[in-house]
């Protein structure tokens, strides 16, 4: 069961315990055993009310009547509230605004008040049910569609419309399930508020009337003898406080998360900093490898000593590693996909999400140990600037760039303006422009801009290269290389880039290819003299196709033939940005063509028309000769299937809420009408070619490292049996042999007539293609020429 959902069920336990205690009442809640306000006594632990009553028995009844308004309302403004959200996220140009306009207007009327006018001419209990709706649900409404609106930018949803799901299935499958935490939450606060009105129309008269047991028609009885029986009201008004914390702390419990590791940073610390100057022919020493127990830690700035961290299974994620940076250097942490790279960051960091915990190990800065909890967390903002493998998704999605980079730092527009510069990024361009109009390769930027506003003494990087051309890296390069030798900070990179490795660091912690737990004694971070990283042995490459003329997709096809063809393409930016004019090319059956160019100039733009995704101010298009519309909607479903994008950011590729298996499967029964367990086979097959273990297929995404999420977005469009592929940079967050096995893999598809657009900025991955197109000055130019030594004809 999804985790939210579950903490969705308990909340709704103590509701439920409330309408059932009724039954363990010692007396009949309305009968009278004893004098007025009688002591507590045999048979009364909690004495008697102001009639003679036992307020035990109608403690444990008098929620009955309460909690169930409170249901009823809050049930009834979370439903209307979330499809109204839902709706407005969805149409936020046209019905949208007119739906949020209503629902701020009602927001002007306090629901007390709302519920004391209505009081006056219906029962109390129709008026707080009625209060609840008017003041809860545009709160709802509010909550659930900006919520929507920013789910309908993300990787899942893009490739559920790319296979064509129509508005009500995308709403209903995808963006709710995927809001169900938030949902949770909500409907908890629906509830507090509800039983919160019920109780102050109780008090003031409109509730429940006696003989009724209620726990706020006991508070107003009793008020009067609070000296006599001080638990005719206190017990009552315990009650009242438990069921409403309880609800609310369960229910917000809901909402996904966990601690996050992108913490902001805090003002630098008083020192001189030592700059050596960045020139691309400096010549370094080799960079060291980690080996063990080859230097004591004394002296270094962070020390980090058995740490170990498991899932909530108990099984060992990270085993006893230890690791340590000296003053001024740059260490690099190497290793294949889901080795546990990011884990170790964020452990030290303690920042674990949810269902990870460190069960071991000690964490010292600057000599002193750093507790965690609280301690780490004010040590985390005071010291900590961190870049997380997913920039995108950590960027303020409602703040502009200025903004998100400051992160809440007194600086001026000045020092912002130089931040984005030095990364090379054009201030006028992006400034009033917000996280979700900015390309990957923006997006990275920015937020190390951010990380590096403070001048932070611990920096973290966590693939920092992922979506950056050439000149973009120099400018990274540059950036982490004015650090070093700086006497009072450190960095710690994670990286698949080798080239970038050996660039920036002074020393490498491999996590090799075996599980942690397996070999611990490799993790010690201690520098040793001389070497170099040592090379990725081989882990098993991806499965190539079965034999016979047939890939795991199915379809045998011919191989030359021109299956895309476009012309008069003009591409603009969400901002209005003219990114290409009058593009032009042809893809041909087999061929892999590759699409290079700056961060920011249109390749991404590109791929999502080709999906159907953003159609383009002007052009046609063209599959196996015949038109396509540009609007996905408007493919007929059998062409639907023709052209699948793989995005370009593996953070919110896949569905949080569905489990992967169910993710891959997907394409397959809709696209291609396969029974749910010929659906199912064809994931795990899928799964397997890319190089995944089948046991993914029934984890959920958050468990996967950003590796694995890419290989299963790749297997997800793959099960769709496409004639075009559409990729976007589906190697960044890949090791070396994960990588070529994913284009192994395409390699072999391709054998059988896939056509293959790849968007890169690896030259290496550029001259495996056929042919290169250059995005340049609003032009995609020819880069390269055709290569015929590849699989296909023509």
């Amino acid at each position: 069961m999804n985790p939210a959902v579950l903490r969705g069920c308990l909340a709704l336990a103590v509701p439920a315990a409330a309408l059932l205690c009724a039954l363990a009442a010692p007396h009949d809640p309305a009968a009278i055993v004893a004098a007025p306000y009688a002591a507590v006594g045999p048979g009364l632990p909690l004495g008697a009310d102001a009639l003679g009553r036992d307020v035990l028995a109608r403690l444990l009844a008098g929620g009955r009547e309460l909690t169930l308004v409170a249901l009823l309302g809050a049930a009834l403004a979370t439903s209307l509230g979330v499809a109204a959200g839902l709706l407005a996220g969805w149409t936020a140009r046209s019905s949208g605004r007119l739906l949020t306009g209503v629902a701020d207007a009602l927001l002007a009327t306090p629901p007390l008040l709302v519920a004391l006018v209505l009081a006056v001419s219906l029962p109390g209990d129709a008026a707080v049910v009625a209060a609840t709706v008017c003041g809860g649900a545009p709160l709802t409404l509010r909550v659930v569609g900006d919520a929507t609106r920013g789910a309908l930018d993300a990787g899942y949803v893009e490739a559920a419309r790319g296979r064509g799901e129509r508005a009500p299935a995308l709403l209903s499958r995808e963006v709710l399930p995927a809001l169900a935490g938030l949902v949770a939450a909500d409907a908890g606060a629906r509830f507090v508020t509800a039983l919160q009105l019920a109780t102050a129309l109780g008090l003031l008269g409109f509730g429940a009337q006696p003989p009724s047991p209620d726990w706020a028609l006991m508070i107003r009885e009793n008020l009067p003898g609070t000296g006599l029986n001080p638990a005719g009201v206190i017990a009552p008004a315990l009650a009242l406080a438990f069921v409403a914390l309880a609800v609310a702390a369960l229910a917000s419990g809901a909402l996904p998360g966990g601690a996050s590791a992108g913490a902001g940073t805090g003002p630098p610390t008083a020192g001189r900093r030592v700059r050596r100057p960045w020139s691309a022919a400096r010549r370094r020493s080799p960079v060291r490898v980690d080996r063990p127990s080859a230097r004591p830690a004394e002296g270094a700035t962070l020390s980090v000593e058995g740490l170990t961290v498991t899932d909530g299974h108990g099984r060992r994620l990270l085993d006893g590693v230890s690791l340590s940076a000296w003053p001024g250097e740059v260490v690099a942490v190497v290793g294949p996909s889901g080795c546990g790279k990011s884990t170790l960051l964020r452990a030290v960091l303690d920042a674990l999400p949810d269902g990870l915990r460190r069960t071991a190990g000690a964490v010292r800065w600057r000599g002193g140990t750093v507790e965690p909890g609280r301690s780490a967390r004010r040590w985390r903002h005071r010291t900590a600037g961190v870049v997380g493998q997913h920039p995108a998704a950590a960027l303020h999605p409602l703040r502009r760039v200025p903004a998100v980079v400051a992160d809440g730092r007194r600086v001026g527009d000045t020092a912002v303006r130089g931040a984005l510069t030095r990364l090379g990024l054009d201030p006028a361009a992006l400034w009033r422009r917000y996280p979700g109009q900015l390309s990957g390769g923006q997006a990275q930027r920015v937020a190390l801009a951010r990380a590096l506003m403070g001048d932070p003494p611990l920096l973290v990087l966590d693939e920092p290269t992922t979506g950056l051309d050439p000149d973009a890296l120099d400018l990274v390069v540059a950036a982490i290389e004015a650090r070093r030798g700086d006497a009072r900070s450190v960095t710690i990179v994670i990286s698949h880039d080798r080239e970038f490795v050996h660039r920036i660091g002074d020393r490498v912690l491999d996590l090799g290819q075996a599980r942690l737990a397996e070999r611990p004694a490799e993790l010690s971070c201690a520098a040793a003299p001389g070497g170099a990283p040592r090379a990725d042995t081989p882990a098993g490459r991806i499965p190539a196709p079965p034999v016979g003329g047939r890939s795991p997709t199915g379809t045998m096809r011919g191989a030359g033939a021109v299956v895309l063809s476009a012309d008069g393409l003009r591409l603009a930016s969400p901002g209005g940005q003219l990114l290409l004019d009058n593009g032009a090319f042809e893809l041909r059956a087999g061929e892999l063509v590759a699409i290079t160019g700056p961060s920011g100039c249109g390749k991404s733009t590109l791929l999502r028309a080709l999906a159907g995704l953003r159609p383009p101010a002007a052009g046609h298009l063209r599959v196996c000769g015949e038109p396509l519309p540009w609007r996905v909607e408007d493919r007929r479903p059998a062409r639907v299937s023709a052209v699948q994008l793989v995005a370009q950011d593996p953070a919110t590729a896949l569905n949080p809420a569905h489990r992967v298996g169910a993710s891959v499967a997907r394409p397959g029964r809709l696209l291609r009408g396969l029974p749910q367990d010929a659906a199912r086979d064809l994931a795990a097959e899928l799964l397997t070619a890319v190089g995944l273990d089948p046991a993914v297929a029934r984890r959920r995404p958050a468990q996967l490292s950003g590796g694995q999420r890419q290989r299963a977005a790749v297997a997800r469009a793959l099960a769709a049996d496409p004639r075009v592929l559409a990729a976007d940079e589906i190697t960044s967050a890949l090791d070396p042999d994960a990588g070529h096995g994913v284009l192994d893999l395409l390699d072999a598809l391709r054998a059988e007539g896939l056509a293959i657009l790849l968007v890169t900025h690896d030259q290496g991955l550029a001259q495996r293609a056929d042919r290169v197109l250059r995005f340049d000055r609003s032009a995609l130019t020819p880069s390269g020429q055709y290569r015929t030594e590849h699989h296909h004809a023509g």
